[in-house]
């Protein structure tokens, strides 16, 4: 099954929403799917592909060996993620997109997927695919490092959040993302595990993204409650803040969590004001404006702490 579904996976060109079904019921109804997800698969040599796909996997630009390559279902199905969940502008791979993102949802839920995920002793280069983009550089192959496969989970839902902050806003995806997160971390902070990843990356991310949520508030209120996904996010910065000593791999990493509360504080003050002045409107977004402004209240005791240490 799980060689059957890895070839499909790689299939770059087209969206194939029936496996990904497949794969959600096997995920969702099957508790021994972990086992199907870590088995090794082999990768036959690109030379058979036709044209048109061996051009497909090279603008994507993820490089396979040329004989065969050692992997899993799960590598494939993150990578699969990567490149489907760029492009949310198709309506098939919109679907396809949360299709991924339920899977992952239910992987993070699991704790025997959890102990896989993030097992040191359980090492892989996973070369996800990135987005252009012009103000950062490619990242070559060779200097992607081996880690437990939760960093390329973390990798991709960081990526997903930079990417997407355009005008029609996917915030069903958006959330689904956010709770993929809080999900692995709610994992870390249960079993302690201290995980060695570039925390500041999903901190520049979370807090670029409620920047956009309030540069874009009037456009985005007319579709969607921003203050559901608003509150996720400063709920993981909580989780940061108040659990952090038990999964942050080092004392810097607090510093370094604290540094970036207080270089950004003005848009944690910015979106205070904005929720604060919702909140005391007789309006349609009072209670869930509300619901913000009372899980700022960490936030904001850390800032005026922090600001008189300093």
């Amino acid at each position: 099954m799980g060689l059957v579904i890895t070839q499909a996976l790689s299939e770059y060109n087209r969206t194939n929403e029936a496996i990904l079904l497949a794969l959600y019921e096997a995920v969702h109804l099957n508790r021994n799917f972990i086992t199907v997800l870590a088995q090794d698969v082999r990768r036959k040599s690109v030379s058979g592909l036709t044209l048109d796909e061996k051009e497909v996997i090279s603008s994507v630009e993820l490089s396979l060996d040329a004989d065969v390559q050692t992997s899993n279902l799960l590598i494939a199905f993150l990578k699969y993620s990567s490149i489907v969940m760029q492009d949310t502008k198709d309506e098939h791979r919109l679907h396809s997109g949360k299709l991924c993102l339920i899977i992952l949802t239910c992987i993070a839920e699991d704790q025997y997927a959890n102990a896989f995920l993030h097992d040191d002793n359980m090492n892989f280069r996973v070369n996800l695919h990135r987005m252009p983009m012009r103000h950062r550089k490619k990242a070559a192959d060779k200097n992607i490092p081996c880690r437990p496969l939760v960093c390329a989970v973390l990798d991709l839902m960081v990526e997903f959040i930079v990417t997407h902050m355009m005008k029609e806003f996917p915030m069903d995806l958006y959330v689904r993302c956010v709770q993929v997160v809080h999900k692995l971390l709610c994992y870390q902070k249960k079993c302690r595990v201290r995980l060695h990843y570039t925390w500041r990356e999903l901190w520049s991310a979370l807090i670029n993204l409620l920047k956009f949520l309030m540069s874009n508030e009037t456009v985005l209120l007319a579709k969607h409650n921003i203050f559901a996904l608003a509150l996720m996010i400063v709920n993981l910065f909580n989780m940061f803040i108040t659990y952090g000593d038990t999964f942050l791999p080092t004392p810097s990493s607090y510093d370094e969590l604290y540094y970036e509360i207080i270089r950004m504080h003005q848009s944690f003050d910015n979106l205070y004001s904005m929720v604060l002045r919702l909140s005391t409107n007789a309006g349609q977004w009072k209670e869930a404006a509300g619901k913000v402004t009372h899980a700022l209240v960490n936030i904001r005791s850390l800032q005026i702490v922090l600001f008189f240490l300093h």
